[in-house]
């Protein structure tokens, strides 16, 4: 029976839903980096650890977002397809300011998948992203330095807290935590028993952060800069409301490919 057979049975019994397309990767990532003797063992170990419930990606140690592969472990939100629709709105925002040239700044930025994939894009931009979590910035330092970009750079602290007094910047994007209490219960165990719960959960129906974010953006943005979140389905009303009365023009709530708010843009005038 060949290794990818005996992988996807095992994953298929341990109650593995992705168990096929999870064997393949695992058993073509191992052919690509072990030798033939080491293969049966680190597998096993792999399966062991995906049937006990630890998420694939910190399993194989990365994931790919957009088009970079970014190493992620525990300690670090792994990125989510929907994020790659907020990276999407960010690039064409950077186009129409002049191509690229300036200043963006990603606040929440775990492992810098966000600004990592602009900087690729965009050499002339100087790209900051700020994060709590000291271990989830390892992770993004690791990444910068695998990709070898000179133009982005991370900090630690809280929000705007460590950004250099009196920087602008043509955009500021988060995809900060805003999960509610009440929802963080309900998450899966591969989510709830391995990611980090600071990068998942926030107060005041989830949107602590997001109201903080927009309260503060606007000292940080250039005239005609945006601002854009990503959010929770059930929170557009009121991050709407919220830009609004922060001053913001041109607010709009964007869905993701299921039809559900994910996305909310708002420009500084």
């Amino acid at each position: 029976m060949s290794l990818r057979r005996q992988a996807w049975e095992r994953l298929k019994e341990g109650g593995v839903e992705n168990a096929f397309q999870e064997s393949n990767w695992m058993v073509g990532l191992l052919e690509r980096s072990e030798g033939p003797e080491n293969i049966e063992a680190r597998l096993d170990e792999w399966l062991n650890r995906r049937i006990a419930g630890e998420p694939f990606q910190y399993i194989v140690g990365s994931v790919e977002f957009y088009d970079v592969e970014l190493q992620v472990g525990p300690g670090v939100l792994i990125p989510r397809p929907e994020t790659e629709l907020l990276v999407d709105r960010a690039l064409e925002v950077l186009k129409s300011r002049g191509g690229g040239a300036g200043a963006m700044l990603d606040l929440c930025t775990g492992s810098g998948a966000i600004p990592l994939v602009i900087a690729r894009r965009f050499p002339a931009l100087d790209c900051l992203g700020v994060d709590l979590s000291p271990e989830a910035l390892r992770w993004a330092r690791q990444n910068l330095q695998n990709l070898g970009l000179a133009n982005c750079c991370f900090l630690e602290g809280d929000l705007f807290a460590p950004v250099q007094p009196g920087k602008c910047f043509d955009l500021i994007t988060a995809n900060p935590p805003y999960v509610t209490p009440e929802e963080y219960t309900e998450l899966p165990a591969v989510v709830k028993d391995y990611e980090p719960r600071l990068a998942l959960e926030a107060q005041d129906n989830g949107l602590a952060l997001e109201k903080a974010i927009v309260r503060q953006a606007s000292a940080w943005l250039k005239s005609g800069g945006y601002l854009l979140l990503e959010m929770g389905e059930t929170q557009g009303d009121a991050l709407r409301q919220a830009l609004e009365q922060a001053g913001f023009q041109n607010v709009v709530i964007r869905q993701d490919w299921s039809g559900r708010d994910r996305i909310a843009e708002g420009r500084w005038t």
